[in-house]
């Protein structure tokens, strides 16, 4: 077997330390501890992966297959992934005949990644994967309301990020919301309680920082975690090259200017600096950090300003700039509190706002991070306002600051320093909470649940402001409504408070996904957290250098046209997970050739089939069995004359009379929107449910869990779930294009022969003895959410599979399967 040295030397180059060794062995705590600078996400990541791919098959079962890595900034998340891409590439392109990795593991980059990769983890759900996010972006899957993704998709992303997820959440102290969200679905999760709700897949988490909060990680179903369970380094670790980052110093000294005013603070700054060496400057705001960014660059010194308010495009160039060797002028790096959290830079002075005294150490972890600098230096100035901070945490840092005058202190040192912080108040996910969020449908009143205050990191709440082109479709600039946002790269995180003030001046638009449109925000409609938002390019609002400002008038450059949804001969791509119309149906039809919808229901029951035995869960035969069966019938509802009809008007002339004969079909190549008679909002989900609780009930025959087969067919897409009445479904009598005892032809189908469809809505009606939504609930409740989300993500990931490879019954038959 590959040792873990060997592992990480063909990964990273160099040996592990002491501890990282210790992680491989015994596997992730639940606490970690260790200062900064002394790799602990090349020690988690690491060490997971190893575990994962090279312990025997009877501990590999009790590792999970995901690393979800939760990060407080946005910098973070790239430079992460990063190292990430360059570890896997070593231990892919590694010489010799050793196989470092013997499974295929893809890496996921929340909002962040391009193309495929974006679905690979969801649709590969059977092999290792790497997530990598901010906490509000992966938090918000753990609770069914992914931001940035579509509302159909929160459920897969819910159930991947609970079942078979080992969450990594670092530097906790920026992000308790988080953290107290997670230690509580850790304590819902665990099999030992009495009232844990069942994974199908194992889950944990571990949380780590330098400064651990010991209070934060003790929630109400949750308590403070056992010594035994908290890793740090011990003393046989401190030797070689870990010794040396840990004596690391740098000499504290007060800077003699009142406060942070940008021109005597530039001034300062660029005394300080030393030629062919760091200088980083950390501001307490963004509007303090850009302001004496624009002084410092007028006097032509190299200078990068780096805050949370980038896109994806220039945060990359930006962040090469601060990674690279610096040139015989070096560098100055003015930033706010996006370093703090492992940012990789080592900086030869430091100069700070007074923050918050566990800021204070990780900033000054950016200072002289590897041990080899002479003389580091530590200046700080108290800022003029304490915002967005305490003003008693403040207090306490300038207090401990005066005192550290002069002296030349290491990171420990700076930890052990008593310095006091008050505890921030936060809200506690309760189990009613996660069981009212299982339901994915908008409310009456087309809103949905908030759930940033379980979510909430080290900034204030944010929407993802796009910047684009398009040809308006009115006089008010709309966007066309098959258009969608431009990709994660081309976003801006933006507090909602200030976007909400540009809306006023400047048109914001946001896709409602309920209706398939595009909306202005306003005051009367403003921006929620996590959501897509565009703008054109032409509004300004943004410079590339200063990241996100409303003062900037000028147009945005490199700004691309806005995206259209794809053609359909290329194949929609469900698993890449953006926003689209509640209502619309292009996966469902999208494909290169006509697939009859027998060959496809074959092929997604083997899909389903080889899935469950690629995973090797202990999952109950009951339930398999309706996962199969489930993914057998999913699409029959495609043979309502509504569904057909419309299909085959996408057929050419030339294959019109092949394509009618040879009905009911499921997949159409044609490039054209499915469009309905008289632009009803048909659902074949509903139809499928229907047909089987009429003509083709015989398909359920033998099937111990019918109702659970019936959630998971209706459930296929994401889009009709707990709920199937939407706000604008006000007629009982109709619903979604199918008229209550009304007579539909059905023809022969899955062995089943043709029949008649008389079509009863009575469950889908408020308040009915049948309710499909109590019916629903019982199930939840039975079998608890993480279950329910991973048997339905089971199902959609067949009909994915199935879709994206047909053929697979046929390949099956020939191998005599």
């Amino acid at each position: 077997m590959t040792t873990f040295d060997e592992f990480f030397v063909c990964a990273t180059g160099v040996e592990p330390y002491g501890y990282q060794r210790r992680l491989a062995e015994k596997g992730l705590p639940p606490v970690l501890k260790a200062p900064t600078g002394t790799g602990k996400t090349a020690a988690v990541i690491l060490a997971w992966l190893w575990r994962r791919l090279h312990l025997p098959d009877a501990e590999r079962r009790n590792i999970p297959r995901r690393l979800i890595f939760a990060l407080p900034q946005r910098t973070l998340v790239e430079q992460t992934a990063r190292e990430v891409t360059r570890w896997l590439t070593n231990l892919r392109s590694s010489s010799g005949d050793r196989t470092w990795l013997t499974e295929d593991v893809s890496l996921h980059v929340v909002m962040g990644g391009e193309g495929k990769t974006q679905g690979e983890w969801r649709i590969r759900m059977d092999k290792p994967a790497i997530v990598v996010g901010t906490v509000d972006s992966l938090v918000s899957k753990a609770l069914n309301r992914g931001y940035g993704i579509s509302r159909a998709l929160y459920p897969v992303d819910f159930a991947l990020v609970t079942n078979g997820a080992q969450w990594v959440i670092d530097e906790v102290q920026l992000c308790p919301e988080s953290t107290t969200t997670l230690r509580q679905l850790a304590a819902f999760t665990d099999p030992r309680r009495d009232k844990a709700w069942r994974t199908v897949e194992p889950f944990a988490l571990t949380c780590m920082s330098a400064t651990i909060p010991r209070a934060l990680l003790a929630t109400v179903d949750n308590p403070l975690p056992s010594d035994h369970e908290i890793v740090s380094i011990e003393p046989e670790d401190r030797a070689g090259e870990l010794a040396q980052r840990l004596a690391a110093a740098r000499t504290v000294r007060r800077l003699p200017i009142a406060a942070s005013e940008p021109k005597p603070l530039a001034e300062a700054v660029r005394q300080r600096h030393r030629p062919g060496t760091l200088t980083l400057a950390v501001l307490n705001t963004v509007r303090s950090a850009r302001a004496l960014y624009q002084e410092i660059r007028k006097a032509g010194t190299p200078c990068t300003l780096l805050h949370s308010r980038f896109r994806g495009i220039d945060r990359d160039r930006l962040m090469d700039q601060v990674l690279a060797e610096p040139g015989p002028e070096g560098h100055i790096v003015v930033s706010t509190q996006v370093v703090e959290a492992g940012v990789d830079i080592n900086a030869a002075v430091l100069v700070t706002e007074a923050a918050p005294w566990p800021s204070v150490v990780q900033r000054a972890g950016r200072c002289n991070r590897t041990g080899t600098v002479a003389d580091a230096e530590l200046w700080w100035f108290p800022p003029a306002k304490p915002e967005p901070y305490d003003p008693d945490d403040i207090a306490a840092s300038v207090a401990e600051l005066d005192r550290l005058e002069g002296q030349a202190v290491t990171g420990e040192g700076l930890l052990a320093c008593n310095v006091t912080v008050k505890d921030p108040a936060v809200s506690v996910l309760r189990r009613p909470d996660l069981l009212a969020l299982f339901d994915t449908a908008q409310d009456l009143n087309g809103g949905d649940v908030d759930v940033s205050p379980y979510v909430r990191d080290a900034e204030d709440l944010d929407v993802q402001l796009a910047w684009a082109h398009w040809d308006p479709v009115d006089d008010h600039g709309r966007p066309p409504d098959r258009a969608k946002p431009p990709e994660a790269r081309y976003r801006c995180r933006v507090p909602v408070g200030e976007a909400r003030a540009l809306a006023r001046s400047r048109a914001i638009w946001r896709f409602e996904q309920g209706e398939g449109v595009w909306s202005r925000v306003s005051d009367a409609a403003p921006p929620r957290p996590g959501e897509v938002l565009v703008m054109a390019a032409t509004d300004g609002g943004y410079d590339p250098d200063l990241g996100f400002d409303p003062s900037v008038k000028a147009p945005v450059p490199e700004a691309p046209d806005l995206p259209l949804r794809p053609d359909r001969t290329a194949g929609a791509d469900p698993t890449a997970g953006t926003e689209d119309a509640y209502r619309q149906d292009e996966a469902s039809v999208a494909q290169r050739q006509w697939i009859s919808l027998q060959q496809h229901s074959d092929d997604t029951r083997v899909e389903a089939t080889t899935l469950l035995a690629a995973l090797q869960v202990d999952l109950p035969e009951p339930l398999a069995q309706a996962v199969v069966t489930a993914a057998y019938v999913h699409d029959v509802g495609k043979a309502h004359p509504i569904w057909q009809d419309a299909l085959c008007r996408l057929a050419t002339e030339e294959e019109r009379e092949r394509v009618e004969a040879g009905r009911p079909w499921a997949k159409s190549a044609s490039p054209e929107d499915l469009r309905f008679e008289g632009g009803v909002k048909f659902r074949h989900e509903l139809a499928s449910l229907l047909l089987l609780d009429g003509p083709l009930h015989p398909l359920l025959d033998g099937v111990e869990e019918p109702d659970l087969v019936r959630y998971l067919v209706l459930a296929h897409h994401g889009k009709l779930r707990v709920q199937v009445r939407g706000i604008d479904d006000v007629d009982e009598k109709v619903l979604l294009g199918l008229e209550q005892g009304a007579d539909v032809p059905v023809p022969s189908l899955l062995g089943q022969p043709a029949g008649t469809l008389i079509v009863d809505l009575d469950q889908f009606i408020p308040g009915s003895d049948r309710s499909w939504t109590r019916r629903v609930l019982r199930l939840r409740d039975r079998l608890g959410p993480f279950l329910l989300a991973y048997l339905e993500t089971l199902v959609r990931m067949a009909d994915w599979r199935a879709s994206e490879t047909p053929g697979a019954s046929l390949v099956a038959a020939k191998e005599g399967q």
